[in-house]
């Protein structure tokens, strides 16, 4: 089965950054899956009831809940739009804050979403008030990356609380996701990533463990099949080509690998997420 088209790519078009309430996006929030080749913050401040779809994996759309996407994340929603914002920002811009412990709030391993407390609403607000004046006005670069850097400094502040802080492991781990996003087609084994930050297997995993909940393979196992599921879901390419690429020199092994993490044989996850795109079941085509 030939899928009808590959996986939208949405750019920033001749800007660094950009900020706008839901309701300006008016359909354009509820498209078909897509990704983005830059970073992007959607806080909703309503319920819908509807979904959230990252990587092909519903989240709720709830009041008071941020979601921090990374460059090449796969989403859309279902539904009608909530009220909201989104922020979205450039590679470069944000490369240019020079605090690489940030990266960890775009990782894209974790993608449940931030709940905002009360507490926290009013600043966070103001900073995006700021910024949608900044950016409708002047629109200058130095002020709004100090809006920003701000901005996701109180976000980081709600991860300190949950016993996350930007030590000497926060770095470790931000370098771990950089790395695993370069080699996780090859490199499978915990010694490779445990060697390259200076530390042992098991003690990468007792950091893991203490910041995620998570091993170093369930981590290569989900970033694998996250993948797989781009290329299968629309991609052009065959089952074949999707796991000799991914590092399988079993075709068969890669079906059955598939099948275990996700429930789908991979033909089947394809009729999947073409039928629900064609369907219109929550997931509106792309106008």
């Amino acid at each position: 089965m030939n899928p009808r088209h590959d996986i939208p790519l949405a750019r920033l078009e001749n800007c660094f950054f950009e900020i706008a309430e839901f309701s300006e996006l008016g359909s354009e929030i509820v498209r078909e899956h897509h990704r983005h080749d830059f970073f992007e913050i959607l806080w909703s401040t309503s319920a819908t009831g509807n979904f959230h779809y990252i990587d092909f994996e519903p989240h709720p759309v709830e009041a008071g809940l941020m979601y921090l996407m990374a460059p090449g994340q796969v989403h859309a929603y279902s539904g009608q739009a909530p009220s909201g914002c989104y922020i979205a920002f450039s590679v470069d811009f944000f490369s240019s804050i020079m605090e690489p412990e940030f990266s960890i709030l775009f990782n894209p391993f974790v993608n449940s979403g931030i709940r905002i407390p009360e507490k926290a609403v009013t600043p966070l607000q103001q900073l995006v008030d700021l910024m949608f004046l900044e950016s409708r006005g002047k629109n200058d670069f130095c002020i709004l990356l100090s809006y920003l850097k701000t901005f996701l400094l109180h976000i980081a502040r709600l991860h300190r609380e949950k016993n996350f802080s930007f030590d000497k492991n926060g770095k470790r781990m931000s370098q771990l996701f950089e790395m695993i996003e370069k080699h996780f087609r090859k490199e499978r084994h915990a010694e490779f990533y445990a060697s390259a930050l200076g530390i042992t297997p098991k003690r990468l995993n007792e950091i893991l463990h203490e910041k995620f909940d998570v091993t170093l393979t369930r981590i290569l196992h989900s970033r694998l099949i996250l993948e797989a599921k781009r290329e299968i879901a629309y991609g052009r390419k065959s089952f074949k080509e999707v796991s000799f690429e991914l590092g399988f020199s079993d075709q068969s092994y890669f079906s059955r690998f598939f099948k275990a993490q996700t429930g789908y044989m991979p033909a089947d996850f394809r009729k999947h997420i073409v039928s629900l795109s064609s369907t219109g079941n929550g997931l509106l085509p792309i106008k």
